[in-house]
């Protein structure tokens, strides 16, 4: 069959015409989907249909950016600053400047939060290199842009926080050093790691570096409790610096200080290490302090919450409700 043939049928759609498409293309997830800010717009949209960004913007064909996932809880932002200076840095490593200051940026976010009116809520947010072209040259980009979606916070089941969850080792090779640190928006690897855990019908799988040291899993930071009853998490040589994990960390001195731990500490971890551990826990934005109770098969612990899990979700959790890191958004409802 020829081109010709192939594309008879084919209209040139006007501008009308693809806003009733749009109208008809909804599904599902969208339902999730509360504002969006972008500083291509210059405003808000509440409608998800009009929720995309330039096919040519290097975020989308080269993955040219940097972006940050945010909790609020009870109409409070959780770690809002951790992230911004997270994610401001991740954009100094890659020579992108910000498109604005991070006061203007927590003034918008919190803004778009207020719009989208929920009190529980993920903020999505993303930095550009910006549109321009679709080679690899930075420097044909017009200049970064801003991208913020707020959505609904769907959580896990209580009953996976009592039975923990089932996690095995990955077959992707981990990023290099440098790139672990970034937290940049080609997340190529991290994709094949999800899609693994659900291929193998496990929660999460885990990186495994050439040295033999566990690294992380695709969105988050594995950690235990050992023998001694230390909580130990790995060095962050390969290692994205999880914003949960370092306020979980500091929380954890309280175990210490009421004898539920004997210290807080930081080193190679193996595999070995997580089938002898007393306790093995997941900390991540979405999930919190969410134990893990077998490793490729192998139970870990009474294969069930431990002591130190629920202690430190309990300490995280009332850190997010009324702790210091916690900024509150007004909300219309």
């Amino acid at each position: 069959m020829s081109i010709a043939a192939m594309t008879t049928d084919l209209s040139v759609l006007s501008f009308e015409q693809i806003q009733e498409k749009l109208s008809q293309r909804m599904y599902s997830a969208q339902k999730n989907y509360l504002a969006m800010y972008s500083t291509w717009w210059g405003g808000i949209v509440t409608d998800p249909t009009l929720m995309f960004v330039p096919i040519d913007d290097h975020l989308v064909h080269r993955g040219d950016g940097v972006f940050e996932a945010i909790k609020v809880v009870q109409g409070k932002a959780f770690l809002l600053q951790e992230h911004l200076e997270r994610l401001q840095m991740s954009a100094a490593k890659i020579h992108i400047d910000l498109p604005m200051p991070i006061e203007e940026m927590k003034d918008i976010i919190l803004k778009t939060t207020e719009v989208a009116g929920s009190e529980n809520a993920m903020l999505r947010l993303y930095i550009s290199r910006g549109p321009g072209g679709f080679t690899t040259n930075p420097y044909e980009c017009v200049g970064s842009q801003m991208y913020l979606v707020v959505t609904t916070l769907n959580t896990l089941s209580e009953e996976k926080y009592l039975r923990g969850v089932k996690i095995g080792r990955s077959a992707i090779q981990p990023k290099d050093p440098w790139f672990a640190t970034v937290k940049t928006c080609n997340y190529l690897p991290n994709v094949l790691m999800k899609k693994e855990s659900v291929d193998r019908k496990l929660d999460f799988t885990i990186g495994i570096g050439s040295d033999g040291f566990i690294t992380e899993s695709s969105t988050e930071n594995i950690v235990l409790v050992d023998k001694d009853n230390s909580l130990v998490r790995p060095y962050l040589r390969q290692i994205l610096k999880g914003t949960t994990m370092i306020r979980t960390f500091e929380l954890a001195q309280e175990l210490v200080v009421r004898d539920l731990l004997t210290s807080v500490q930081e080193r190679d971890l193996t595999e070995q290490d997580l089938v002898t551990a007393r306790e093995v826990m997941m900390i991540g934005t979405t999930l919190d302090v969410l134990p893990v109770t077998e490793f490729e098969g192998q139970v870990i612990g009474r294969g069930q919450q431990g002591p130190v899990a629920k202690a430190l979700l309990d300490l995280l959790r009332h850190d997010m409700k009324q702790g210091p890191k916690a900024t509150p958004v007004k909300l219309n409802i």
